[in-house]
């Protein structure tokens, strides 16, 4: 892939797993064929909702290789590294790299709370031992680390990053972040509740969890929001309230794991210490995929 494209709907979709937690290749292998038969942007496993760190290395690599392989080349895939330590990330990121992934999302290093200048240099030595580009995970609800819009456009300065995951949920911070940075720095959402207002204020598009189960109507919104029709984008968003309320009423990505299953997609259920949605959240789920399926958006 010549140039790395970050626009429109990149699917951060769940790793289907199988008994003692080991890797649902076939599961794994119809979800990304769903995915890229309608439509999305780009790929990303092992973000929080591929369940990163309850994987095992030779477990990651798996799955990365068989998305690789099955996406071809047709959209991006951008590999979630979600260690807290420098040298482990570096290793998963070598390791993906190796297996052909065009760029990789890197959290912000936590349990050791950084300073600014230290995140600054955390990605700056990442980048220089990497050969792919990086996108930024800001999760600072997961992670505890509130990184500066001054620093992340600092580290796009200094070449550490091509653009980033913003699940920060403070608009302020958004907004002045998407105000200070270089129109070729790309922005994505992380966000389903606040999509279609990030892409008011200058996102190019969304890494959402959501899309693995409903990407043809993200990707509408999408359309909607880039196009300047706000007011659209959120009306269309809104039609989704139930399912997101659903899934998100519990720790990802159990209960999205378990939407897929329904709608004949073998997820598996949510490795320890998750584990599977109670029967309240299954009870809702199916009340807001009836809904969904009624007015033609599942």
């Amino acid at each position: 892939m010549a140039a790395l494209k970050l626009e429109g709907i990149f699917t951060a979709f769940p790793t289907p797993t199988g008994k003692e937690g080991s890797v649902d290749e076939s599961g794994l292998r119809q979800l990304i064929h769903f995915l890229l038969d309608n439509g999305v942007a780009g790929l990303v496993p092992l973000g929080g909702t591929g369940e990163y760190t309850a994987l095992s290395p030779a477990a990651r690599a798996r799955v990365v290789a068989v998305t690789v392989e099955v996406a071809q080349r047709r959209v991006p895939v951008l590999a979630g590294v979600l260690s807290p330590g420098y040298a482990e990330a570096v290793a998963a990121g070598q390791a993906f790299e190796r297996l052909g992934v065009d760029g990789l999302m890197v959290i912000a290093p936590f349990y050791v709370t950084p300073t600014q200048a230290g995140i600054r240099d955390y990605f700056r030595r990442y980048r220089s031992e990497v050969g792919v580009p990086v996108l930024f995970y800001d999760i600072p609800y997961r992670t505890g680390i509130v990184t500066a819009p001054e620093t992340i456009v600092a580290m796009a300065k200094d070449g550490s990053i091509i653009g980033m995951k913003a699940c920060n949920t403070d608009v302020q911070h958004f907004n002045r972040l998407a105000g200070l940075a270089d129109a070729s720095f790309t922005i994505l959402s992380g966000e389903e509740g606040l999509f279609p207002t990030h892409m008011a204020l200058g996102a190019k598009g969304g890494v959402l969890a959501t899309s693995a189960l409903v990407p043809r109507h993200w990707t509408r919104i999408y359309e909607a929001a880039r196009a300047g029709r706000i007011a659209e984008a959120v009306a269309e968003q809104r039609r989704l309230a139930p399912l997101l309320e659903a899934v998100f009423g519990e720790h990802n990505p159990g209960p999205l794991k378990e939407a897929l299953t329904m709608i004949g997609i073998p997820a598996g259920e949510a490795l320890p210490p998750l584990g599977p949605p109670s029967e309240a959240t299954v009870a809702k789920l199916r009340k807001a995929m009836d809904g969904l399926r009624a007015e033609g958006i599942l």
